[in-house]
């Protein structure tokens, strides 16, 4: 027991530690920020758009953009052409975030030949904190059905009435998604784009009107819409692009209630978004997800926030809307087209991959510089450029072992530069050439090369061309003219050669693991794949050195692919020598169950300079997976916080000191324990028993490693300690710091203040009735934060108090104690009585040592005397008031505009004041009977946080009520159970 403790004590300080680094080390991954500011070139303006029935909301509102124009413009008034647009913003999100969009648009509307150009409209939601609240989302979902019944209204006119776009940022994407529950707006809705949005579920869940706005949109969606989700096989790696969901659901349903024509594309900002974690930026309802690093022509990271004037993403979006929009025959006004199919090609070729024409053939004739390579890796670069257009015939008859062929272009543009044919000899010079040649620049990958042009890199299969295109005897690669350097690289080899099958190390590996010593100069392509990497917090970093580089400066590019999540595929850029030669490979999302990654492994394809030669090699890397084990589960830590809690004061409420004692001034009682991690252990036990028996409701599913429970809870632990030491620290140094700041808050004078504490000390159930009026009268946050100080002041006075008493009390023992000199006086004068005499006394002083053992035998510490039982207290207060900051929040910004909203956290609230009034009331803890009942009831409360909790985390209001209720229900009930049995 001895040795676990050691061990447990380790293991705390440890996890601890990991976790701050983790937090210290956030922007590990974080590339620096590319984007470009989308500048306005004309004075942004907003028009002000009268919804129908929208004075129930008045502080919301509808707006037209545009810009550079003297006079004011009313949609309502003005016939509207374009095509309509609404962008919805996010939490805290402002109605002029669409300022990048639009005016990117007006410009683009501007040099566009065919006359196509947008209507854009925003919607003002007060800049409320809706990812935080989720009383506000059924209000902002029903503006938002409002202000599109306006905008159809404005466009009513037109012969065909248009389907609508919508753009949401962050929250606001979640509401686009939701209106879809609604078939009547839906069938006018034509594309939905989320941008960073938080689609299946939150980032938090904080309280149960936003748990029960997201299930009823699920809910609603499944009916109606065909969900994809990961199978056992699926591995999107395979192909080059997504592919568009399968629709084999939905086939009993009624055909006029499904969503299917609707184009749901979701985006995510990558590792610079540190909000909203790439792994909620998708939904099992979308058609097409990308983020931004991989979409064409962006290739960067974007921020939470940047996401909406990031100039390169701004271009992207507009360029998909134009790509959809066209102009009526009647060329009246420009509509978007309601073809879904045609609308995901375009969405395809602006978000993932620039579309191609297959078997495009193209006739070339001789004239030009042809020539014939045979060798297998070809360098071949024109400094000058080129003046004629230079063509080289690469064969395909090769040794059966080089199966595969990479090759690269530099400097093409947008060119088609990679062609397949038959060779054949000319006429006259017997010279080798094709005069017909079909393009494959359908199988060509741009890569991003940061400010650099982006590399065009084909991945062939030799074997597979020969086997389909039996005539083809060449390869054709085609070099137009250029004023610049120009040329490209080839690399054909054996694909055993260069691929490269690893493990995930283990988290306590710490070597670093070789896998190349010396690639070979030309070596254009390799490929890793890594199994059994399963979890979101798991990293590998990958140490590409160059040895040996001809220039000073190289280009490295990474792809990381994840089998089972479609759209998350992310690249990673290396350029300089000054730069660390290193690349992470992580996943989005858990692994889905019974997935087999050794089959299906997550891969790492490196597109090497040719001419360096690299070192390669890879490690478990511990600042990244700390990193993003406290980005992904930072929000358990409440629920480990109060299990934690729940355990200290288990044992507190059966343990009490004796007054006057050192042991009665320690704060920290309890909390030096390692019990707590047995109920982890325990849990993920009862979870699979409860799972199978199907008796009480089903726990939360959050199969992740054990290692990240014990790590989140031994930070906990630690946290606590942490806690209770700033508390007491609090309590004796700064209690009348504290008191003045109170008094500045609640501007009261001191006497009041005074009166007040008194009163409540004296008399603890007006201090229940006061806060629980504020409660009703204003919201469960106010009157918490009231009870919170009051209670901190009485707890500090009482605490000032004690200590004072006990002072002065060891100093009266010492001024009490009898000198040398009257001892030996009394023994001396003891030795001349008689033996009867001398027996009489040892009786009296028998007599008087009981008497004074009894006097000095110290009495519990009850009541406000029991200082560590009512700092858990304290933090438990403070744990139900921080739980409640969110809808406090929502009441402050929303009173002001005579708006009432449910409160969520009302009902427990009110339990836990109530409670705790009558706890000071009747002087708890008493020295009682029946703690070990309630000690068996707080280890459910424990096991019930860590199962049902840790990601619904508003529940913890009704624990943190139910512990405060016992505890008021027991000290209750034995005090009447007294008082009875004394009559």
């Amino acid at each position: 027991m001895f040795m676990f403790r050691n061990c447990a004590v380790l293991l705390v300080i440890g996890s601890i530690c990991c976790f701050i680094y983790g937090v210290l080390r956030l922007h590990v991954e974080v590339e620096p920020n590319a984007c470009r500011m989308t500048y306005m070139f004309g004075e942004p303006m907003f028009a002000k758009v009268d919804v129908k029935d929208g004075d129930q909301y008045p502080n919301y509102g509808l707006y037209y953009y545009y810009e550079a124009q003297r006079q004011p413009l009313d949609p309502l008034k003005r016939r509207m052409t374009g095509a309509p647009v609404i962008f919805v913003p996010g939490n805290a999100g402002s109605y002029k975030q669409v300022r990048s969009l639009a005016s990117v648009a007006l410009r683009k509307a501007m040099s566009n030949d065919a006359g196509i150009h947008l209507d854009y409209y925003t919607i003002d939601y007060d800049e409320e904190l809706s990812a935080l609240f989720g009383g506000y989302l059924p209000r902002q979902q029903s503006y938002l059905k409002l202000c599109i019944r306006t905008i159809l209204s404005i466009y009513e006119g037109r012969t065909e009435q248009p389907s609508i776009v919508l753009i949401g940022h962050s929250m606001g994407g979640k509401l686009a998604q939701s209106v879809l529950v609604d078939p009547a707006i839906g069938q006018h809705i034509n594309t939905i784009i989320s941008i960073s949005t938080p689609l299946d579920q939150p980032v938090l869940n904080l309280d149960a009107q936003l748990e029960e706005f997201y299930g009823q949109t699920d809910a609603v969606l499944s009916k109606l819409r065909t969900a994809t989700v990961p199978t056992m096989t699926t591995n999107v790696c395979d192909s080059l692009h997504q592919r568009p969901p399968s629709v084999q659901r939905m086939a009993s349903q009624d055909s006029s209630a499904r969503l299917d024509n609707v184009l749901l594309i979701s985006t995510g900002g990558g590792n610079r978004d540190l909000l909203v974690r790439p792994g909620l930026t998708s939904s099992r309802f979308n058609d097409l997800h990308a983020m931004t690093s991989a979409i064409p022509k962006v290739s960067l990271s974007c921020d939470h926030l940047s996401a909406v004037w990031c100039l390169q993403f701004m271009q992207a979006i507009n360029r998909f809307l134009f790509s959809i929009a066209y102009v009526r025959d009647d060329r009246s006004s420009i509509v978007f087209g309601t073809n879904k199919q045609r609308n995901l090609q375009s969405a395809l070729s602006t978000f993932v991959k620039p579309r191609r024409r297959q078997q495009n053939t193209v006739r070339f004739g001789f004239p030009g510089n042809w020539h014939e390579e045979r060798r297998l890796v070809i360098n071949k670069y024109f400094t000058n450029g080129l003046k004629g257009t230079f063509f080289d015939l690469i064969g395909l008859q090769r040794q059966e072992r080089y199966r595969k062929a990479a090759i690269e272009a530099l400097n093409v543009d947008d060119e088609d530069w990679l062609f397949g044919c038959s060779a054949e000899d000319h006429n006259k010079t017997g010279q080798l050439y094709c005069e017909k040649a079909t393009s494959l620049m359908h199988l060509v990958q741009w890569l991003p090369n940061e400010e650099r042009d982006p590399r065009s890199v084909a991945l062939l299969d030799l074997h597979n061309l020969r086997k389909t295109y039996v005539h083809w005897t060449h390869l054709l690669i085609r070099l137009p003219p250029s004023a610049t350097r120009i040329g490209y690289n080839l690399d054909i080899y054996d694909p055993k050669e260069r691929v490269t099958d690893i493990k995930m190390p283990k988290w306590y590996t710490m070597a670093k693991l070789p896998l190349i010593n010396e690639t070979l100069q030309g070596t254009l392509h390799h490929r890793l794949r890594i199994s059994e990497m399963v979890d979101p917090y798991q990293s590998i970093r990958v140490i590409v050195e160059p040895l040996q580089c001809i220039s000073p400066e190289y280009r490295v590019t990474a792809r990381v692919c994840v089998p089972w999540a479609a759209g998350f595929e992310r690249f990673q850029t290396l350029k300089s020598f000054d730069q660390k030669p290193q690349l992470y490979v992580n996943v989005p999302t858990l692994v889905p169950r019974h997935y087999n990654t050794t089959l299906n492994p997550v891969t790492l394809d490196l597109y090497l300079d040719p001419t360096c030669r690299y070192r390669i090699s890879y490690e478990y890397s511990y600042s990244s997976a700390l990193s993003r084990l406290v980005l992904e589960f930072y929000g358990w830590l409440p629920a480990h916080l109060v299990c934690v809690l729940l355990i200290v004061l288990r044992k507190q409420v059966e343990t009490f000191h004796g007054a006057g004692t050192f042991r009665s001034l320690r704060p920290y009682v309890g909390y030096l324990q390692y019990t707590s991690l047995y109920i982890v252990t325990a849990c993920r036990l009862l979870k699979k028993l409860i799972i199978s028996s199907r008796v009480l409701p089903e726990p939360e599913s959050l199969d992740y490693s054990f290692n990240v429970s014990i790590i989140i809870h031994c930070a906990a632990i630690a946290l606590s300690l942490l806690a209770t030491l700033g508390t007491w620290l609090a309590l004796t140094l700064y209690g009348n710091a504290f008191y003045r700041l109170a008094l500045r808050i609640t501007r009261l004078s001191q006497a009041t203040s005074n009166v007040m504490i008194s009163i409540m000390t004296h008399l603890p159930i007006t201090y229940g009735i006061l806060t629980i009026a504020v409660v009703i009268g204003t919201c469960s946050g106010v009157g918490l934060l009231l009870a919170f100080v009051f209670y901190f002041l009485m707890l500090s006075n009482a605490y000032k108090d004690y200590l004072e008493d006990f002072l002065w009390q060891k100093a009266a023992n010492l001024v009490r104690g009898k000198p040398p000199a009257v001892a030996e006086q009394e023994s001396s004068i003891g030795g001349d009585a008689t033996e009867e005499q001398h027996a009489e006394r040892q009786a009296l002083e028998q007599t008087d040592e009981q008497q004074q053992r009894e006097e000095d035998e110290p009495e519990p510490c009850v009541g406000l005397q029991n200082f560590s039982f009512h700092v858990t207290l304290l933090l438990m207060l403070l744990m139900q008031l921080l739980l409640n900051a969110p809808s406090s929040l929502a009441w402050l910004r929303i009173c002001r505009h005579g708006i009432h909203l449910p409160d969520p956290n009302l009902y427990p609230s009110i339990v836990v004041l109530a409670s705790l009034s009558l706890l000071l009331q009747l002087r708890a803890p008493q020295k009682c009977q029946g703690y070990w009942m309630l000690s068996m009831v707080f280890y459910v409360l424990a096991g019930v946080v860590l199962l049902y909790c840790q990601a619904s985390i508003y529940r913890l209001t009704y624990v943190i009520a139910g512990a405060f209720a016992l505890l008021a229900g027991h000290q209750s009930l034995w005090i009447l159970w007294r008082r009875v049995s004394q009559v």
